[in-house]
């Protein structure tokens, strides 16, 4: 049942839009990124479904020519005029609750006043069924006159006027009928009283030719006999020629009632299914309790085909053929559907569950906008639906556009107005999305000091996709136009580094850092950086092993800087290697001296007071390579009188 009013309210929706505009099914563009597309490829359900080479589309049913939507309840999508649409998407739904949301109720008295009328008809065709009254009873007449004053009331949209319309004529079609069964009944007397005189005439022939007539007609003469034979014949010719016309009358007359009759089912039908389709269920309602006393047959059966679509979506599950009682169910469910989903929204309301009021709200305007518990909803609940149902359409809208932060902050919103929000998938996906965006431009930056053009440009590109108002990206581009106008940064870093001022390229690499992106001076930057961050970390580390032993400490500490700068004579003017070289020559004064008496000594060519301070060093420092070699340099001098 639930299937076939979605159905119905899909058949409702595309026929008001029939009447008033063609439909012309869009496809509903979405991002690679939204949780919905998986790929390229998938096609959105908005869109026409491509077919085979060679193929047509099949039509759809039609009921009294309107055209059936056809739903396809393992899709929720609706097939009409060619194209499919999914029945919770629907562009019509969306546009019938905004327009609600938007509308105030309808609280006049004159309101009032036809809600109360339909219900007194409504009841009235409850008793009415039950009895049998002749054809134009006062009842039905009553009715007529009511539901004529309502078709001029705003809420009614004439809809009131077709119905009663519909009941005129059904009835004038049954006076005709009768007055043509009474026309066929005077015929058949007719025609049986000429059938008598024809036998009577016929008889006196027979008994004329073979009795005492004959013998009397002879005596006269045969001229007598003759003429009144010939007489009876022609009387005999008309009266047959007479019976066989008003026979064709009567065959005529119940041919055109039967033409009648169906014309007449048709038409109230007709009105009676687009009642149903336009959701008028009130006037559907009374169209099928009045039909059985219009059409007093019992013959309630649709004119529809047995093996058409249209016949299923109206027989129901249950696979019988559609009935009268079939509409009337129809609708009888959706008032009562609509009813209880308004309950449900008043509930819902009152506990702040803004996301299950809104959804019962759609379907409530979606299946019933006429009903009254829809019309009289009340401005406060519409207000408190309608922000949530922005902040639900500006979700949608931030998603499709891939507005992650506005996704953030909506989906907070939403948070504090409906207490069973969950927010966790749109939170989840849009930092999904983000962390993406931001690893983009990551790898893009590493490209860009790579001087890797076509990676920066890939990763600068598919960040943006993903996530297009990413302030990462600004910074980015300002980065970019910084490397495009480094004139100015390229000349200083050459000067700098003719001079040897290696520190302060160090310390300014920001600003020197379109200096990596230049094929020329590009390793030179990177010498550079390489060579200051490894004098750095040997301080460092020549720092803790000073700090661990102040006796030997400095001493390691001085030779380690002397061997560095014997290996690497650029460290020589860094300030930093410069400072900590005095540094620990002050913190190792003994050990530095003797040292240099030696190299004195020996430039002296004193060798043996050279001797003794080497060993004066080792005294100080016995794991010292300085004064190691330098003793046994001088030892091997000594030994060989090579001085």
């Amino acid at each position: 049942m639930r299937i076939q009013i979605l159905t119905m309210v899909m058949s409702g929706l595309c026929y008001v839009a029939q009447a008033q505009m063609p439909i012309a099914p869009q496809p509903q563009q979405q991002p690679q990124s939204a949780p919905s597309q998986q790929t390229n490829q998938q096609q959105s359900p908005h869109a026409p479904q491509a077919q085979p080479a060679g193929a047509t589309e099949p039509t759809n049913p039609q009921i009294f020519g309107v055209e059936i939507p056809l739903l396809d309840p393992a899709t929720d999508t609706v097939t009409y005029n060619g194209g499919k649409f999914d029945v919770g998407n629907n562009a019509a739904v969306r546009a019938k609750f905004e327009t609600f949301l938007h509308g105030t109720p309808d609280t006049t008295e004159e309101a009032r006043m036809y809600v109360k009328k339909i219900e007194g008809i409504l009841q009235e065709t409850k008793k009415y069924t039950k009895s049998r009254k002749a054809i134009g009873s006062e009842a039905l007449v009553r009715m007529g006159k009511a539901l004529y004053q309502l078709s001029d009331m705003p809420r009614d949209g004439g809809q009131s006027g077709v119905l009663a319309s519909s009941i005129v004529s059904a009835l004038d079609a049954q006076r005709t009928n009768r007055s043509r069964d009474i026309e066929s009944e005077r015929l058949n007397e007719e025609i049986d009283a000429m059938v008598k005189r024809t036998n009577a005439l016929v008889n006196r022939n027979t008994v004329g030719n073979r009795g005492p007539a004959a013998q009397i007609g002879a005596i006269k003469g045969p001229a007598h006999n003759g003429a009144s034979g010939v007489s009876n014949t022609f009387t005999i010719a008309h009266n047959t020629k007479a019976i066989a016309e008003k026979q064709a009358a009567k065959v005529k007359n119940s041919t055109m009632n039967v033409e009648s009759e169906m014309a007449a089912k048709v038409s109230y039908q007709s009105n009676m299914v687009t009642f149903l389709l336009m959701r008028r269920f009130d006037h559907a309602v009374i169209a099928t309790r009045i039909y059985r006393h219009v059409f007093r047959d019992g013959d309630t059966k649709m004119k529809i085909e047995e093996n058409s679509k249209a016949n299923e979506i109206l027989s129901g599950v249950a696979g019988v053929p559609p009935t009268v009682n079939t509409v009337d169910a129809l609708a009888s469910e959706a008032r009562s559907s609509v009813d209880k989903h308004m309950d449900a929204v008043y509930s819902m309301l009152a506990q702040n569950k803004l996301g299950e009021a809104t959804q019962h709200l759609i379907e409530a305007v979606a299946i019933g906008e006429h009903m009254h518990s829809v019309f009289t909803f009340p401005v406060e609940g519409r207000r408190r639906v309608a922000a949530y149902w922005t902040l639900r359409k500006r979700a949608l809208t931030a998603l499709n556009a891939r507005d992650y932060g506005t996704v953030d902050e909506v989906a907070r919103k939403m948070k504090e107005m409906d207490v069973d929000f969950d927010d966790s998938m749109l939170l989840s996906y849009s930092a999904g999305k983000k962390r993406q965006s931001d690893l983009c431009i990551r790898n893009a930056r590493k490209a860009l000091l790579e001087g890797k053009d076509d990676e920066f440009n890939r990763y600068i590109t598919e960040a943006g996709t993903i996530w297009p108002l990413n302030p990462n990206l600004d910074a980015s581009a300002q980065q970019l136009e910084k490397f495009d106008s480094n004139e100015k940064e390229l000349g200083e870093f050459r000067t700098l580094y003719a001079r040897g001022e290696y520190r302060t390229i160090f310390k300014e690499q920001d600003r020197f850092e379109c200096v990596a992106v230049d094929p020329q001076l590009k390793p030179q930057y990177k010498e550079v950086i390489l060579l200051i961050s490894t004098i750095d970390a040997m301080l460092k580390q020549l720092e803790s092993v000073a700090d661990q032993d102040r006796v030997m400490g400095p001493c390691i500490a001085y030779e380690k800087l002397i061997e560095y700068r014997d290996s690497e004579p650029r460290c020589a003017e860094d300030p930093a290697f410069k400072d900590a070289l005095n540094l620990y020559a002050q913190k190792a004064h003994d050990f530095v001296q003797a040292l240099q008496d030696a190299e004195e000594n020996e430039s002296r060519r004193e060798y043996g007071s050279a001797l003794a301070n080497y060993y004066r060093a080792l005294c100080l420092y016995p794991k010292s390579t300085l004064a190691g070699q330098g003793a046994a340099k001088v030892r091997e001098i000594i030994v060989k009188a090579q001085y």
